[in-house]
């Protein structure tokens, strides 16, 4: 059997930020003929491999994740700048500006971060018999550039269908027997009864 070599797709990530004994991480690895995923906490590691010839699908859904965190970071990021306003309007305290100062970095970092990312999301991946969360591609641009990388060598292995056969598969799955029919831009579709 041939060495399979990896090559990371994404970097490991938390998935639950608030994890009191072990925070459980996962990433995304590419392998010569398959995409694995390493899940691992603080004791074990967990290994899912989906084979390109088996992918069905990827689904990518925006959450509304970017926002709650702009949420609760931009309400004490706007105390600490109003702190620094009134420190300054009173008259400037070396003592309570740096402090001020800090808290304003604390909070304005992770929220500039968080919007430099770009849109949240999360992503699915469908085989014949699974759907799968990968929780390691979170944000939009991150899913798109890993899916980018990944439909040539899907393509390869499974093939690639026109838009005729797709609409003929299409037909036969919903238990349709009805003849395609070329449309013209000028006629209106056929009425069925």
């Amino acid at each position: 059997m041939a060495a399979t070599t990896y090559t990371r797709l994404t970097r490991t990530r938390l998935t639950r930020w608030f994890a009191v004994a072990n925070a459980p991480r996962v990433s995304l690895w590419l392998g010569n003929d398959h995409l694995l995923q390493v899940e691992h906490d603080g004791f074990g590691e967990t290994y899912k491999r989906f084979y390109f010839r088996d992918i069905q699908a990827f689904t990518m859904a925006e959450s509304p994740r970017r926002a709650i965190w702009n949420a609760v970071l931009a309400i004490p990021l706007a105390g600490c700048l109003i702190g620094i306003i009134v420190s300054a309007a009173t008259g400037p305290n070396w003592v309570i500006m740096p402090v001020w100062f800090i808290f304003t970095f604390v909070f304005g970092l992770p929220f500039l971060i968080n919007n430099f990312r770009g849109a949240a999301c999360s992503c699915e991946i469908r085989t014949a018999v699974q759907t799968e969360p990968l929780r390691s591609l979170s944000r939009v641009r991150q899913t798109q550039k890993v899916l980018a990388r990944l439909r040539p060598l899907i393509a390869a292995a499974q093939g690639q269908l026109t838009g005729e056969e797709v609409s003929v598969r299409m037909r036969e799955a919903a238990g349709q027997s009805i003849p395609p029919q070329p449309a013209t831009p000028q006629s209106a579709p056929p009425v069925v009864s």
